[in-house]
C-alpha cells in the first residue's frame, strides 16, 4: 500500500519535475525521474487517447523547454485498501488555466521512487470544471 504523506509528496515532486523540464529549467540527468513508470505503464488520457510508457516517455522528452506551466496541485487523496490514489491538477498554460482530476495506480512492488512510492503503473487524468472538489 501507498501511505498518503508519500503519496502526496510523490505527485507534487513529480508534477514539479514537469513545471522545470518544459521550461528547460531542469537538468536532463533528472530526466531519470522518470523510472517511476513501470514498464507496463499506461495513461488514458482526458481525450481517451491511451499512452504507453514509451510514447509517454519519448513525448515529455521531446517538450524539453518549449513552454512555461504553472502547475497546482490539491485534494491529494490515497485509499486505505489499495495502491490507487486521486488529486487534482490545475494547470496555467499561455495564460489559460485548466483542471484535471487524476486516479493514479501504483504497483504493489516495493518502493522506487525517491518519494518512496512504488511505480506507477496506470494514470487517467479527466478535465475537471469546477474550482473544487466535488467528493
Amino acid at each position: 500500500m501507498i501511505d498518503s504523506a508519500s503519496f502526496d509528496a510523490e505527485v507534487h515532486q513529480l508534477h514539479a519535475f514537469f513545471g522545470r523540464w518544459y521550461s528547460g529549467d531542469a537538468d536532463p540527468a533528472e530526466f531519470s525521474r522518470f523510472d517511476v513508470l513501470a514498464d507496463s505503464f499506461v495513461m488514458i488520457g482526458p481525450d481517451g487517447r491511451i499512452t504507453n510508457v514509451g510514447k509517454g516517455r519519448e513525448m515529455i522528452r521531446a517538450s524539453f523547454g518549449l513552454r512555461s506551466i504553472d502547475s497546482t496541485i490539491k485534494n491529494v487523496s490515497v485509499r486505505p485498501d489499495a495502491p490507487v490514489g486521486t488529486y487534482e491538477e490545475w494547470q496555467t498554460d499561455s495564460g489559460i488555466t485548466t483542471g484535471r482530476l487524476s486516479t493514479v495506480v501504483m504497483t504493489s512492488a516495493p518502493p522506487i521512487s525517491p518519494t518512496g512510492c512504488s511505480g506507477y503503473i496506470f494514470t487517467k487524468p479527466g478535465w475537471r470544471t469546477l474550482s473544487r472538489s466535488a467528493y
